[in-house]
């Protein structure tokens, strides 16, 4: 997880630099009240210094310098360091395996070295230690503070309070019952499991907490007899130093392409007809290799190979590359940022198309039109009645006017419009652009689709209102549109593959709007074009201004156009 901090911070009562940075608020709660401990790094003549704070809404505390470059440097160690501990508390608590926890104790047990090694004080003091650390991990005491980062000073005083004074503290500790349950344990080694967690950037469930807590106490204890040597001048290795392992990271096992597409499912909440898009290549990819692979076992070699066989299956390469292509690498990209595999190996692997004439879909022509609204005419579905003649003259996409509902057709600055925006029961609109009010042609308003809309009202103008659906089915819209396709196709003279049932109208209603000289901008916002330009989301047309625009398209087979209007 990303934490900024442009620059470094200051108190008025400190000469020092200060570290300020603000919680991410999606871990604030998981973290909030934790203590975080760490050692600055020595820089230059600056010795090493311990930086402390209590995570909050910000983390801050001292960075121990004056100087702003050793600042740099240590500042960016606490990022380092909070970065950790921030996604290791998003990705939530995972269970280890006992050799992992020893690889843990094993880090512990280094730094112990390294802070003691050099000055190990007195053997009274790891005595003293031992006996505590001992009696925290066999549960014989209420509670002890945690072991000391930098000094053993505390332990002596501790265990005259915890036992009396008494020469035989091993004798005194040994008679104590076990009953005490973790506390002393969770007090005694704490501190230092949660500075094992925050290196290694990962949170643990109880059941390991309870068992890495008492992997470091012994670790702890380990080194206290090691140190107990060193202090009377033995410096002898400890024969058994080596017995811990290397700290190793668990891969993620069993995350199959499925299991990917659910959790992507799961909180990106696509619409249905997506989900059944993606659904379809995830099955296409997982029959070509036969089982449901995991995640990280996809190799780029694998989706080449699955590449090449849709090709030879006859797929279009714009399918390819558009939907079964584009649609993996969007599910691997989401795997990769939520840590399920290490890079995309999709990534590059497209299919090469070349554009060949005789290909390139057309719009309807005005003898198409025509046609098509003299078919619709004659039709008294509803559906068919009206959607031909709603598509020609809006330029909306079918799937749009599919799933409008009656009270979407109103006045507005005295314009009749249609507004399109999501249905009620779920229908979906492609973008954000997509939302927008569309003022009616006047031939619509004569055909009587103001009345037909009214007598609608609240409820869909094209399908029965649905009973409730599961969240994964497609709207009904959708099979609106689908018939309607079907329909159109089937009339003489609509064979065309290159001319789209209904898309063709759309792309008519842009290719009119050229020749009656109306700017591409205003076209563009009457059919929910966006142009991706900065410049774009400035633009903004009345409803009036887009009511004379639509007004001048003429109805093939009833007006021709009014070539005599001056250009909008």
């Amino acid at each position: 997880m990303h934490l900024k901090m442009s620059c470094h911070a200051s108190r008025p009562d400190s000469s020092a630099h200060q570290f300020k940075v603000r919680a991410p608020r999606a871990v604030l709660d998981r973290v909030r009240g934790r203590e975080i401990v760490l050692e600055l790094p020595a820089v230059g003549s600056e010795p090493a210094a311990p930086f402390r704070t209590t995570l909050g809404e910000f983390a801050k505390g001292s960075l121990h310098t004056r100087n702003a470059d050793v600042a740099d440097t240590r500042r960016l160690a606490v990022l380092a360091h909070l970065s950790r501990i921030c996604s290791a508390a998003k990705a939530g608590p995972v269970t280890l395996s006992q050799r992992q926890i020893q690889g843990l104790a094993g880090q512990v047990h280094k730094l112990l070295e390294a802070e003691h090694s050099d000055n190990p004080g007195t053997e009274a003091e790891w005595i003293t230690f031992k006996a505590l650390t001992r009696a925290a991990i066999e549960g014989r005491i209420p509670g002890a503070p945690p072991i000391p980062e930098r000094g053993r000073s505390d332990d002596s005083v501790l265990a005259e309070l915890l036992f009396g004074e008494t020469d035989d503290l091993t004798g005194t500790i040994n008679s104590l019952p076990m009953e005490w349950g973790t506390i002393a344990l969770e007090q005694r080694a704490g501190r230092l499991a949660l500075w094992v967690l925050g290196r290694n950037g990962i949170e643990v469930a109880p059941e390991t907490h309870i068992a890495l807590l008492r992997e470091i106490a012994r670790a702890a204890l380990q080194f206290a007899h090691q140190a107990k040597r060193m202090a009377r001048g033995d410096y002898r290795p400890d024969p058994d130093r080596d017995r811990f392992p290397e700290f190793e990271r668990s891969k993620p096992a069993g995350v199959t392409l499925s299991g990917v597409f659910d959790r992507w499912k799961a909180e990106v909440k696509p619409t249905p007809s997506t989900v059944s898009t993606w659904r379809g290549v995830i099955r296409s990819l997982t029959a070509h290799l036969k089982q449901d692979v995991e995640i990280g076992k996809l190799t780029k070699a694998d989706v080449i190979a699955w590449k090449d066989a849709l090709v030879e299956r006859g797929v279009r390469p714009k399918t390819v590359n558009d939907q079964h292509l584009a649609g993996l690498k969007a599910l691997l990209n989401f795997a990769v940022r939520n840590g399920l595999v290490t890079e995309n190996v999709a990534t590059g692997v497209r299919l090469q198309v070349k554009a060949k004439a005789g290909e390139r879909m057309l719009p309807y022509s005005d003898d198409d039109v025509a046609r098509l609204l003299d078919h619709a005419s004659r039709e008294t579905a509803p559906a068919k009645q009206w959607l031909p003649m709603l598509a020609v003259l809006t330029g909306a996409r079918i799937g749009e006017l599919a799933q409008a509902w009656g009270d979407q057709v109103r006045q507005i600055d005295g314009v009749w419009c249609l507004e399109i925006r999501p249905a009620e029961d779920g229908g979906t609109l492609k973008n954000v652009g997509s939302e927008r009010t569309v003022p009616l042609h006047p031939a619509l308003i004569e055909a009587g689709f103001v009345q037909f809309a009214q007598e609608r009202g609240n409820r869909p103008m094209f399908y029965l209102k649905p009973a409730r659906r599961g969240a994964e089915a497609k709207h009904p819209s959708k099979g609106v549109s689908n018939h309607l396709g079907t329909w159109i196709r089937a009339l003489p003279e609509f064979d065309d593959p290159r001319k789209a049932p209904a898309h063709a109208a759309r792309h008519w209603f842009k290719t009119t709007g050229g020749k009656l000289e109306i700017m591409d901008s205003l076209v563009n916002a009457i059919q929910g074009h966006t142009d991706g330009s900065a410049a774009g989301t400035y633009r903004h047309f009345s409803t009036e201004q887009m009511a004379k625009a639509v007004a001048r398209y003429p109805v093939p087979g009833l007006q021709k156009p009014d070539d005599g209007a001056a250009p909008l």
